[in-house]
């Protein structure tokens, strides 16, 4: 298979149990090391509720980060799944000049809210 970060060819090793199983792999070990997922999160009080952002990768890699697409989506259904927050979606967010529309958007949703983004700046 080709890895669409870095254009080279890679092969998956097969065995009985993914023998017949679809390649879904389109980033090689190599991009994976070099572009590590390194989730972190943190919380910021609002007026009545709470927002949590959750940052997918720890730098701002000049990559297309759509090709990570499989991994965010283990990551939105673990969120999802956690509690019954509204769960948002960015690719950057500048926390600092965007607290104030965060919390009327909680007290719109009468919720709390957790965001999933690429990475923020504080």
């Amino acid at each position: 298979m080709e890895c669409k970060i870095c254009k080279r060819i890679f092969y998956e090793r097969k065995t009985l149990l993914n023998l017949f199983k679809k390649e879904e792999g389109i980033i090689c070990p190599n991009c994976y090391k070099k572009y590590p997922i390194e989730l972190s999160y943190e919380a910021f009080p609002l007026e009545n509720y709470n927002c949590l952002v959750v940052s997918i990768f720890k730098y701002n890699y000049k990559i297309n980060y759509d090709y990570f697409i499989n991994e965010y989506q283990k990551i939105y259904e673990r969120l999802d799944n956690m509690n019954s927050s509204e769960l948002l979606f960015f690719d950057f967010i500048d926390i600092t000049n965007q607290l104030s529309y965060l919390n009327e958007i909680a007290n719109l949703m009468e919720n709390n809210i957790i965001i999933l983004t690429f990475n923020f700046r504080k």
